[in-house]
């Protein structure tokens, strides 16, 4: 286990390329299990209540495995799915980990003060990192460019949370 969690900090550190995973569905369904309590987690610090949290988790999850599945069956590279996901997957539970304290200081609160500016700087920052993350891992699953990996990244980032936010508005 140690090593696992230590391949992922390695890979959000763009130290570690997601083929160096081994393809397994068991890993895929205990990094989906993580991800998907970390995504609750982090919804509950940020004012959510669990089942919205866990409901956008869900819907979030769903929306990237379909589209990356879909993605590596149109290039006939549908071999790297596992690995692919279980990378995806893993690297946003230790993101997602990561993410807790800066949101524990409000950032997204009524009240303005330091600590919450900080809060927000950070969460600006793990944002940021999480777009060049995911889009090393698509470099090195798709064969193209660290820069071609981020945009499509952050395309996908604006299309879910549009998607998701307005699913749930009303939760």
């Amino acid at each position: 286990m140690r090593a696992l969690i230590k391949f992922f900090v390695e890979l959000c550190l763009l130290r570690r390329p997601p083929q160096d995973l081994p393809a397994s569905e068991m890993l895929l369904g205990l990094v989906l299990v993580a991800d998907l309590a970390v995504g609750v987690l982090v919804g509950i610090t940020a004012g959510l209540s669990w089942l919205t949290s866990l409901l956008q988790g869900v819907a979030e999850l769903l929306l990237m495995l379909v589209a990356l599945y879909a993605a590596l069956t149109q290039l006939k590279l549908r071999a790297r799915f596992l690995q692919a996901a279980t990378a995806l997957l893993g690297s946003g539970a230790v993101l997602g980990l990561v993410a807790i304290p800066p949101l524990s200081l409000n950032p997204t609160g009524s009240q303005e003060n330091d600590l919450a500016a900080l809060g927000a700087f950070l969460l600006l920052g793990l944002v940021i990192w999480g777009l060049l993350v995911t889009g090393h891992i698509l470099r090195h699953t798709f064969s193209i460019t660290l820069g071609q990996g981020s945009a499509i990244a952050v395309a996908f980032q604006i299309v879910v949370v549009t998607l998701v936010t307005s699913l749930f508005s009303g939760l």
